[in-house]
């Protein structure tokens, strides 16, 4: 009997009468604590790892009021005491010709009651489409971000500018925002460097059903600084999605984050892959 491989997990999260099934196996031989910070590295860099927060995957279509709250608390003995505190919050309103969309998610871990990793981020946006067109709308946002595992002490933003909807069809939806935004950060390394400057923030969102069981998405950001584009972030997120029945659907997704002038000592790219079986009741 292999005793350093766990069962399979079946992990379900319940959100708005969808029930999320996602699959993980978790493979580790030792309870050593350098094992362990090297799994819950790998479990946090694939849920919240980029500095770019992708505010296309969490909008909404439908009108009026919407709200996802959740809160959990995790306490874990498997040698050493792992504490985990997630908090997410998601409130969208969209009425005619106003939306506006506000997140905020925190995560803090700690091993042994010392600090591992500390993240999160709070994000408001305000979108207007022009009157008489459904091609044009405006958008202004404000962000305040911290990333320890990034050495992102603080990270404060602010921008704004046009988004256009080049296609909107029953099978294919296209939209395209070229928006500008001024970027202070703090780094917590030993200089404590501070960077201030304009970027553009662009991005796209592509959406195309293939056919009415299989539908494919892609959303990709980019922000190059205004005075040097050699320093520049892209981050991307690409699924496919297989609708089995009306009932079940099974997706594949693949996300990346590239920073071209990262912190000392912090990677350049952070990726993942993930797949998703979803239950619709």
């Amino acid at each position: 009997m292999n005793h350093g491989l766990l069962p399979t997990e079946l992990i379900i999260l319940l959100n708005n009468n969808w029930l999320y099934c996602k699959y993980r196996l978790t493979n580790f031989k030792t309870a050593m604590k350098k094992t362990i910070f090297i799994f819950i590295l790998l479990i946090i860099s694939t849920s919240s790892f980029s500095q770019i927060v992708n505010v296309e995957k969490k909008r909404k279509q439908k009108k009026g009021f919407q709200a996802t709250i959740g809160l959990n608390f995790t306490v874990k003995e498997t040698g050493s005491r792992i504490l985990e505190l997630k908090n997410n919050i998601d409130l969208q309103y969209s009425n005619k010709a106003h939306n506006i969309i506000l997140l905020n998610n925190i995560k803090l871990l700690s091993v042994d009651k010392g600090s591992l990793i500390n993240n999160g981020f709070q994000h408001l946006r305000y979108n207007y489409t022009i009157k008489d067109s459904s091609f044009l709308t405006l958008e202004v946002f404000g962000q305040y971000q911290y990333n320890e595992q990034k050495l992102l002490k603080k990270r404060i933003i602010a921008g704004g500018g046009p988004r256009f909807r080049i296609v909107q069809s029953e099978k294919i939806s296209w939209y395209f925002a070229p928006l500008a935004m001024y970027e202070f950060e703090q780094l917590s390394d030993d200089d404590n460097t501070e960077i201030k400057l304009f970027r553009l923030d662009s991005y796209t969102n592509f959406r195309y059903s293939i056919s009415k069981s299989v539908s494919f998405n892609l959303i990709t950001y980019y922000q190059p600084d205004f005075g040097n584009f050699n320093d520049f972030r892209v981050s991307g997120e690409t699924g496919i999605r297989f609708h089995i029945n009306k009932y079940l659907s099974y997706g594949v997704n693949y996300a990346f984050d590239y920073d071209s002038q990262p912190p000392t000592d912090i990677q350049n790219t952070f990726w993942y892959f993930k797949n998703t079986l979803i239950l619709k009741l």
